[in-house]
């Protein structure tokens, strides 16, 4: 929970006496006061819960709330924050509206009602509440920060820039304005005012992961490689599970024939399940207008399932779905367990823009000018941001859990431009409510910038997250030759950056030729066990990780990966049918998924 929206809680439940529609005089009873009383406690018990992610919980309490007191409308309003928090998108806007009944000029509501239509792709709807929330409250810095980030989205970046400046003007020290801002700017080709705002990010927040991120790629470009070095060996060291910052750094160790430090930065990158205290399970899968993802080499050196994959007579996605390597983790995840789904989809529009020249200098009206004129990839390029509560549940719970998430995330994708290349980037964390509900767990959790994740968690549901540029601006074109082709980690650190946007075709191939200059390179082989389960070959992933352990026993994210792929994924009932009746014909091998891909992803 980032401190925006914990304040948002403490503020609500702060006001729930004060904010509420007067009674008319003599209406309320002894009663009434005793049950609004006992709300404004409920609201401050929700507020806490809300704070340490214990939304469930939250959930509960502020139905209660609500029901103590239907008339305030921040019990309303804390209801909607946690069916938000909840997945359940359509009742958070029904509860904000009911509090806009009750209140119709709350600068709150409007931005809460505002960020809930972002989330559902009605930009324009959200535009309107944000616009809305400004106006009542000019004095509201969040509402121009998401007024810009909607105006960003549709490639008015001029419009952007005035709303990430006036936000900045209102809160100077906001260290997610500054970096809101600082990724604007580099969009716009401006590196060192993007350098500069990412600094002014870390002054006010130095542990800001994805600052120094950002930070480090901004040095790059401008090649101040010792600097670039020393920010992403830090924002490494802050967050070990950044595959981002570990290729980038990577780069840069190679390129500086520091290969000790490259391959020590590349062995920690590939991870293959969310057990245990890293980063969770990494994914990304990439296709393009309808086109059928492509088969990454298997571990023997051919393209296609491991010859030794058996078919699963009851399959539960189609393999040629690329959202089906999404799916079949999330099937893996116990039903007693709770986890965190966290998506971010990219849609790049064909064809890339051509980098300028040494020396090729623009000012900032021109980089304007030039990504509002429609010509360029920034100006049109399209960005989402989900985050999806899996809830620990019993079999049927958890089946109606994925299919709204996979409706949810197909109709996300029908929503790609026709001319674009889709990147969709996943990460699946498990969760420990037990200790996070407790404030006196022996080891409570830190408040701390999660991975890919920026601070203000519900105001970047439109502009998303640009991790995934600062992979694509390293990718070569097709055709391209290689700048260190003999150099093992070199390609280890681009099939890194490959299977980072979900490319496990051309990512299997780099860390072929990895293996090929060095056959006993951990982490090129490493690399290769998530290039073909990100391909649907997971035989082939598991013997891709046993070469691993050959070379090195003791290696952990081998033995982990082993043990996540050869468990056990459930079958949706309709798979399963499937499954019973054409066993003895032969055809159990078509059943498809329950979740489909005409759902109309309410996101519940």
């Amino acid at each position: 929970m980032s401190a925006a929206v914990l304040a948002l809680a403490l503020a609500l439940a702060g006001a729930a006496r004060g904010d509420k529609t007067e009674p008319e005089p003599g209406s309320e009873t002894i009663w009434d006061q005793i049950m609004a009383a006992q709300a404004h406690n409920e609201l401050n018990e929700a507020s806490d819960d809300l704070s340490r992610k214990n939304y469930g919980s939250a959930l509960h309490i502020a139905r209660h709330a609500v029901a103590a007191d239907p008339r305030d409308p921040a019990a309303r309003m804390i209801l909607g924050v946690a069916q938000y928090w909840s997945g359940m998108v359509d009742e958070s806007i029904d509860s904000y509206k009911t509090a806009l009944t009750l209140d119709p000029n709350s600068s709150q509501a409007h931005l809460l009602l505002g960020i809930s239509y972002g989330w559902k792709g009605d930009s324009n709807g959200a535009e309107a509440e944000f616009r809305r929330a400004a106006e009542l409250d000019p004095t509201r810095a969040d509402a121009e920060m998401d007024l810009g980030s909607v105006i960003e989205g549709r490639g008015d970046y001029q419009g952007a820039l005035e709303c990430f400046r006036k936000a900045l003007e209102l809160d100077k020290k906001n260290a997610l304005y500054h970096f809101q801002l600082g990724t604007l700017y580099r969009k716009l080709g401006r590196d060192p005012d993007a350098a500069s705002e990412f600094e002014a990010a870390l002054r006010e927040q130095p542990n800001y992961e994805d600052a120094l991120l950002e930070l480090g790629c901004a040095q790059d470009r401008m090649g101040q490689n010792k600097e670039a070095i020393s920010t992403l060996q830090h924002a490494v060291d802050l967050k070990p599970g950044d595959a981002v910052a570990r290729m980038r750094l990577a780069r840069l160790f190679v390129e500086e024939n520091m290969h000790k430090k490259a391959r020590a930065v590349l062995v920690d990158a590939f991870r293959l399940t969310p057990e245990g205290n890293g980063g969770g399970l990494q994914l990304s899968v990439a296709y393009s207008g309808g086109q059928n993802p492509k088969q990454a080499p298997n571990a023997d050196g051919k393209k296609g399932p491991s010859p030794n994959k058996k078919p699963d007579s009851a399959k539960a996605a189609d393999p040629n779905d690329p959202l089906s390597v999404f799916e079949n983790n999330l099937r893996r995840v116990p039903l007693n367990q709770s986890a965190i789904l966290h998506v971010d989809a990219m849609f790049l529009p064909r064809p890339k823009l051509v980098k300028e020249g040494p020396g090729e200098t623009s000012s900032l009206k021109r980089a304007l000018a030039q990504a509002n004129g429609g010509g360029g990839e920034t100006a049109s390029a399209k960005s989402v941001r989900r985050d999806y509560p899996l809830t620990a549940a019993d079999e049927a719970g958890r089946e109606q859990q994925i299919h709204k998430i996979m409706s949810d995330l197909r109709s996300v994708m029908k929503s790609a431009p026709a001319d674009s290349d889709a990147r969709l980037g996943m990460n699946l964390t498990y969760s420990h409510p037990t200790d996070e509900a407790r404030s006196d767990a022996a080891k409570p959790p830190k408040v701390i910038y999660e991975p890919r994740q920026v601070g203000n968690d519900m105001g970047l549901w439109v502009i998303g997250s640009g991790w995934m540029a600062l992979v694509a601006e390293v990718l070569p074109e097709r055709g391209d030759k290689p700048e260190y082709p003999n150099d093992s980690d070199w390609w280890t650190a681009m099939g890194l950056a490959h299977v980072s946007v979900g490319e496990g075709q051309r990512a299997g191939a780099a860390f072929m030729r990895a293996t090929d200059l060095d056959p006993r390179s951990v982490p090129a082989w490493l690399g290769r066990g998530v290039a073909a389960a990100i391909s649907g070959d997971e035989p082939g992933a598991i013997a891709a990780l046993k070469r691993v352990l050959a070379i090195d026993p003791k290696n952990k994210a081998a033995a982990d990966g082993i043990a996540w792929l050869k468990r056990p994924a459930s079958v949706p009932p309709s798979a399963a049918s499937d499954a019973d009746t054409g066993a003895d014909s032969g055809a159990g091998d078509s059943g498809s998924s329950s979740s489909g891909g005409d759902g109309d992803g309410d996101g519940q």
